[in-house]
């Protein structure tokens, strides 16, 4: 009996030492593919975005609502948009979209321009939407919020609230 638990100790032993070595193995691994990713070079990120389609020629700035089709926040934020009356604002107002959905949210409201382009909209890059977005007048990115509500858009805008614009709903 004395044999057999001697033999069990010296095969946990042994068991011990492979698990060990694998684990060993494993730790160099990851430190390699820590190493690797460090060493790749990452493109820097521009400071300021500048983004040429909006540009506008008279010196007025231009206002970007990024929205997504499957958001029903983009949809009620782009009925109000829609509904602002042009002499209101001081800039250019446009809803950009991957797909064409957002025309229809819009629909009638020409001083709108509405762009569908999805390789755009991944150089926008905005992590939530609906999503404001102001470009000065040589295309530079001055700033982007989240719109949460018809009421942020329009302190976004600069839109008063004596100015009733109508509610949507």
């Amino acid at each position: 009996m004395q044999n057999v638990v001697n033999s069990l100790a010296v095969f946990a032993f042994l068991g011990m030492v492979i698990a060990l070595f694998a684990i060993s193995a494993l730790l160099r691994t990851v430190r390699e593919l820590r190493q690797a990713v460090l060493a790749t070079p990452v493109p820097a990120t521009p400071a300021v975005r500048r983004i040429a389609r909006f540009q506008s020629p008279d010196e007025r700035p231009t206002y970007v609502l990024v929205v997504t089709e499957q958001c029903l926040s983009c949809r009620e934020r782009a009925a109000h948009l829609a509904v602002i009356p042009p002499g209101l604002l001081q800039g250019h107002l446009t809803l950009l979209g991957s797909t064409d959905a957002g025309a229809r949210w819009v629909h009638g409201a020409d001083h709108i321009t509405v762009v569908a382009d999805a390789e755009l909209l991944g150089a926008v890059a905005v992590g939530a939407t609906p999503s404001l977005v102001k470009y000065a007048a040589d295309g530079t990115e001055e700033w982007r919020r989240v719109v949460g509500s018809d009421g942020d858009l329009e302190r976004l805008l600069g839109v008063t609230e004596s100015s009733n614009v109508p509610n949507v709903r």
